[in-house]
């Protein structure tokens, strides 16, 4: 039988853990008011916004409560906005605010130096197997639930 540590997921959990607190003490040294999990959604809103809190929940993978949760709070902090969708004014389409946009690379020049750092030693050709493997685990996974 082999040990859990000889198993992918246990270094992949282990390698998103350290990251999270990494990047929460440096936003916090820096005085951004900011966790990983917030700075994930405004990532995903970045790149995709406007987005419903549907397809953002489905794109983060996290239920809609949670996304909410995350979103009044990051709206508390001024870093997104809510509007009515034009298309259908029962929803709501979420997007980073001009206080988020003008905020952003300062906290992304945060994650990029965490990710030279954690990088350090590893040829840019172990990075791409990398990343080539993880997305076929997610999309093996994904699979067997029908996505």
């Amino acid at each position: 039988m082999s040990s859990f540590v000889e198993k992918p997921p246990y270094w992949i959990n282990r390698a998103a853990f350290l990251f999270r607190a990494e990047l929460q003490r440096a936003f916090s040294a820096d005085g951004i008011d900011l966790t990983p999990e917030e700075w994930a959604l405004m990532m995903v809103l970045r790149e995709r916004a406007p987005l419903s809190v549907g397809s953002l929940a489905e794109l983060t993978l996290r239920d809609r409560t949670t996304v909410t949760r995350f979103l009044d709070t990051l709206a508390s902090k001024g870093f997104v906005e809510r509007k009515p969708d034009p298309a259908d004014r029962r929803r709501m389409e979420v997007r980073l605010s001009p206080h988020a946009l003008e905020a952003f690379p300062r906290m992304l020049a945060h994650v990029e130096a965490l990710i030279a750092r954690g990088g350090m030693g590893i040829s840019r050709s172990e990075i791409e197997t990398t990343i080539s493997v993880l997305s076929r685990m997610i999309a093996n996974l994904s699979a067997s639930k029908g996505e």
